[in-house]
């Protein structure tokens, strides 16, 4: 298993949090955590922070598909025309065209940002230098924005700041179709499997099939059985708690912070070590939706509850044939229930 090192080839890894490649540009840091180079796809994930009024011009992406997910602090965030303030848990769905461009309205400012297609993240060691620090710079030099040109995905559309006016809604349900929109945190399509409680923040037709972003609650567990995929990758960002991982040929630790890249054909499983343990996923391409349908049930809860339902891994194994999904063991946990 690589720690902490950006590989240049297809192979799992892990980045501890706060590692990664580190750009520094005025008084922003860019974290990159994964690029096409270790991904095998034209995917980059990147942690973006700031100090309070450090922003990033309107602009939009031709063929990068960007979605956000606020880790900490307060952005202000123009999308589509409309202003929002965006705040810890609130997820944010870029389709390619979509003009938009953020400010930090506090000091602890964080988001994870993932793009699929396009190489719109390439832009960040054009504007910015390799930096040491952990922490973004307080400095308050000159950005030359002009840098980006047409060989990154990332058209200029207008100065520096987001645009004024009225703060719009959150969503509490995401629309159909890949338009853009920001859904408030917590909220989205909840689901539940066993005590795990699964929010689909982004579905594959919001991407047109680029990927699915999940976020995944729960107390202290049994351990999703032991398997892999032929072609479907998946990004794990642990939020909060401590996930046990088996990733390739050993175990490790995901805490609060940590990111683990699985491609494909990648033997893994996760396991939840403490109670409140919250992460977020991103998998890709986003065909493996269904996998989640047979395994959940609608929830409308927020919460998993005291007394969970039962867990139902005999759908899935109903319909192994239809999903990119080889079990490796057998499932653990309660034994399965008549619904």
């Amino acid at each position: 298993m690589i720690v902490n090192e950006l590989p240049a080839s297809l192979v799992p890894y892990k980045i501890d949090a706060g590692e990664g490649l580190r750009y520094a540009f005025g008084s922003h840091l860019a974290t990159m955590i994964a690029r096409p180079e270790g991904l095998g796809q034209q995917v980059s994930g990147v942690i973006l922070s700031g100090a309070k009024g450090a922003a990033f011009p309107l602009h939009s992406h031709a063929a990068t598909h960007e979605a956000i997910f606020v880790v900490d602090g307060v952005i202000a965030l123009s999308l589509a025309g409309k202003t929002y303030q965006l705040t810890p848990g609130d997820y944010v769905n870029i389709p390619p065209g979509t003009p938009h461009g953020y400010e930090y309205a506090d000091h602890r400012g964080k988001m994870l940002t993932w793009r699929f297609g396009g190489n719109a993240a390439d832009g960040y060691a054009r504007v910015g230098k390799p930096f040491a620090g952990i922490v973004y710079p307080e400095r308050s030099e000159p950005i030359d924005w002009t840098v980006l040109d047409s060989s990154v995905d990332t058209e200029l559309l207008g100065s520096a700041g987001v645009m004024d006016g009225a703060v719009a809604a959150k969503l509490t349900t995401a629309p159909d179709g890949p338009v853009p929109f920001v859904l408030a945190a917590s909220e989205g399509e909840r689901m539940i499997a066993g005590d795990q409680v699964y929010t689909l923040l982004g579905n594959q037709g919001h991407s047109s099939g680029a990927f699915i972003a999940l976020l995944t609650e729960g107390p202290i567990g049994y351990p999703i059985p032991r398997h892999q995929h032929e072609k479907v990758t998946e990004l794990f960002y642990c939020l909060n708690g401590e996930m046990q991982m088996y990733a390739g040929d050993g175990y490790l630790a995901l805490e609060p912070g940590d990111f683990l890249h699985v491609p494909p054909k990648t033997p893994h499983s996760f396991q939840l070590k403490k109670h409140d343990t919250r992460f977020i996923g991103f998998v890709t391409p986003g065909h493996f939706e269904p996998f989640f349908r047979y395994l959940c049930v609608p929830f409308e809860g927020y919460r998993y509850p005291l007394v969970p339902p039962p867990f139902r891994f005999d759908r899935v194994i109903q319909h192994l044939s239809e999903l990119d999904l080889t079990l490796l063991e057998r499932p653990g946990g309660p034994p399965p229930q008549a619904g």
